[in-house]
């Protein structure tokens, strides 16, 4: 189930997030421009070829970050399928090979690895296929995304006590399912169904998500680790205290992810990544934009650790979150793991879950512990001010994490021009512009099944 996991988001899954509808202006070829204004027609059907840096680019539909994988739900179902089989078949294994918890371990790690991928199916296609049976052939029909993430929701919460807090050999620490990322997953299921359910069903989703910010704060194997340079290197080479759930690579092991698998592919030159001839970077925020999330004016860790040449407006901007030695010094693969959760998000969603209850106080408890490590100016807002405050506070924090766009469309900011430079019209977000097209391919053998009306 990992490995299968590791391969599906190896290329530009995480990045993808960063870049859509972002404020992001690229100078390699024209994709950036497509994903920046959510044209995922025009990036389909996009088939000049462009040169950049001497270098030419194919369209990058089915080369080079090969969008179009995005369409293709299979490996996720395939997942799934092997998670049902491991459930039901753990069962089976002769008595007194496993011990009693280590059966319901082992069941408890199934049910995460469906439900993660039922969560990420929602994100991107909305409605979708819901089975947790090892031996259905059915074909069965989409099932309404707010009742596939219930469905997922109840599924995770009677298992989560099953996973272990942490694991004594460092080496699985945040790489195997652990009960802090079950609950950093119910707590990201229970705010996308709040985005998407009636207003009345809201406050239930809010309260849960307080409840397990409680939850997972009360454990002393997880914390926030310092923004030195050193620790922040550390904290995305994976298996730290702060991590929940990550996708773990080894130069050493000779596995390496994907070029497109870090936003520092597109934000970062020489010699944060590539060779010394690589002098200037294939794309960059708007200064605009990044005006508006770090204030020269206000003190902030996170500013001076993770960008050089943070509002110049042009390609010698350098995103450096995610620069730890790369792969022989030269190359463009550096050896980080992907971090799905991490403590810091986990706070952030108690936080927006409190705001949204009125529980002001209890979410700048939250907002400020991830402020605070930062070196950040406390904030003191309330009411609305609040709630504007902590999604910026997550735009700074999980920058480059494969949060920015799911944020923009859970919170429906996406349709708002104060928060997205290419704003969705209500009437296409409901439409579903804010979801992926569905390959055809998933009609075969599947009568039941219908494709995205939007991008057809």
């Amino acid at each position: 189930m990992y490995a299968k996991l590791r391969t599906k988001l190896n290329a530009g899954f995480i990045t993808l997030a960063d870049m859509r509808s972002a404020p992001i202006s690229t100078t390699e070829g024209t994709y950036g421009s497509y994903l920046s204004t959510n044209d995922l027609k025009g990036l389909q059907n996009n088939s000049t070829p462009t040169v950049w840096n001497g270098e030419k680019y194919v369209p990058q539909w089915n080369n080079g970050w090969t969008w179009g994988n995005m369409t293709k739900w299979k490996p996720f179902y395939d997942i799934i399928a092997s998670a049902n089989l491991l459930y039901k078949q753990i069962d089976a294994v002769p008595a007194g090979v496993l011990s009693e918890a280590e059966i319901k371990r082992y069941k408890a790690e199934a049910v995460f690895m469906r439900n993660l991928c039922y969560f990420f199916l929602v994100r991107l296609y909305g409605d979708v296929p819901y089975n947790t049976d090892a031996l259905t052939t059915n074909a069965l029909p989409r099932t309404p995304m707010v009742k596939v993430l219930n469905n997922c929701i109840a599924d995770l919460e009677a298992v989560k006590g099953d996973l272990p807090w942490t694991y004594a050999n460092p080496s699985l620490v945040g790489v195997r399912a652990m009960r802090g990322g079950a609950i950093a997953l119910l707590m990201h299921m229970h705010m996308w169904a709040a985005g998407f359910d009636s207003e009345t069903n809201k406050p239930t989703y809010y309260a849960a998500v307080k409840r397990l910010g409680v939850e997972i704060s009360s454990s002393t194997d997880y914390g926030l680790m310092t923004y030195t340079q050193e620790d922040s290197k550390r904290l995305f080479k994976g298996r730290t205290k702060e991590s929940l759930f990550e996708i773990f690579q080894s130069f050493n092991n000779g596995e390496s992810f994907s070029v497109y698998a870090n936003l520092g592919y597109v934000l970062s030159h020489y010699p944060y990544l590539g060779q010394q001839t690589f002098t200037t970077s294939r794309g960059f925020y708007l200064k605009t934009w990044m005006d508006k999330i770090y204030s020269d004016g206000e003190p902030d860790a996170r500013k001076e650790l993770w960008f050089e040449n943070r509002t110049v407006n042009n390609n010698t901007f350098q995103f450096k979150k995610f620069a730890n030695v790369f792969v022989n010094g030269i190359t463009v693969q550096n050896d980080d793991d992907l971090i799905i959760f991490r403590l810091s998000d986990a706070y952030l969603l108690a936080a927006e879950a409190s705001a949204e209850l009125g529980e002001d106080n209890e979410a700048k408890i939250y907002l400020n512990k991830v402020r605070n490590r930062a070196n950040a100016t406390p904030i003191g807002s309330t009411g609305e001010k609040l709630k504007e405050d902590i999604y910026h506070e997550r735009v700074r924090e999980l920058m480059g994490e494969g949060h920015y766009y799911y944020d923009l469309v859970r919170t429906k900011r996406i349709c708002d021009p104060e928060y997205c430079l290419a704003p969705i019209s209500v009437t296409s977000f409901n439409a579903g512009a804010w979801t992926w097209p569905i390959d055809e391919s998933a009609l075969i053998e599947n009568p039941s099944m219908t494709l995205n009306n939007y991008w057809r």
